[in-house]
């Protein structure tokens, strides 16, 4: 796992874990806004750390090396974990297991991914297709068909995020990375009931998957906020850092006032 950190001399911390195929640089944008008034902890999960020395294996071996972290040099306490895509899975562990202090869950994108009798075909197909295009579709000026299918977004605001997909991604951290996405829900109906947890589910109205998704997260997180972003798919509010760094700061407001 790497871990990058900004602006640490604010003493209100966020982590910000990125979205598969993905590492730290995919809130490149968004950390100098972040970093004016927050501690960012920005960080890369083993498989994305760009060493070829890792693999990814689980979202809960993630979050206990992330636990491992914060206990060592953040005091055991941060104030905001904000999960992008499949970052969601290790945002929710590290929040939900509760062995360091997490004050509050921003969920970006946690698509429901269970397709029934669909999913081991899946789950087969989708990793050896992203090994495929993973540093092919950086030179592409449209997205694949399948995954505009699942991101329903702007090809140009995602494909930019492409550039900084890291180098040595191994097919078996593709692989279990797509197999914990399509368990991420039956995880989460096992969750203990949380009910004064402060959790935001963020999802473009574009992108499909999310109405399953949410429904699930209210009941472990009933006074869950659900936020849409009208106009946007998957991922897409990374695309527009300014709007971004608004709404984590109102979103953080809320919690000082509490």
């Amino acid at each position: 796992m790497e871990v990058k950190e900004f602006g640490s001399d604010n003493s209100m911390k966020i982590v910000m874990i990125p979205g598969n195929m993905m590492c730290w640089k995919q809130f490149e944008h968004v950390i100098p806004l972040l970093e004016q008034d927050y501690h960012v902890i920005a960080i890369s999960t083993d498989g994305y750390d760009g060493t070829g020395q890792t693999t990814f294996t689980t979202a809960e071996a993630s979050a206990e090396k992330l636990e491992s972290y914060i206990r060592e040099h953040l005091d055991g306490q941060v104030d905001l974990v904000f999960g992008e895509s499949f970052g969601c899975a290790t945002a929710g562990m590290l929040f939900h297991r509760k062995k360091v202090t997490v004050g509050s869950l921003i969920m970006n994108g946690p698509q429901y991914m269970n397709i029934g009798i669909l999913s081991g075909l899946m789950s087969a197909i989708i990793p050896r297709n992203q090994y495929r295009l993973l540093y092919r579709i950086q030179k592409r000026k449209k997205l694949p068909w399948l995954l505009k299918l699942y991101t329903r977004t702007d090809d140009e605001k995602l494909l930019s995020q492409f550039k900084n997909v890291p180098p040595n991604i191994s097919l078996a951290t593709l692989q279990n990375c797509v197999h914990e996405s399509f368990a991420l829900y039956e995880q989460i109906d096992r969750f203990e009931l949380e009910p004064e947890a402060r959790v935001s589910i963020w999802y473009g109205a574009k992108e499909p998957n999310m109405k399953k998704a949410v429904k699930k997260l209210k009941r472990a997180f009933p006074n869950a906020e659900d936020h849409p972003f009208e106009g946007l798919g998957h991922g897409e509010i990374i695309a527009y850092p300014d709007l971004m760094v608004r709404e984590i700061e109102a979103f953080m407001s809320e919690e000082k006032e509490i």
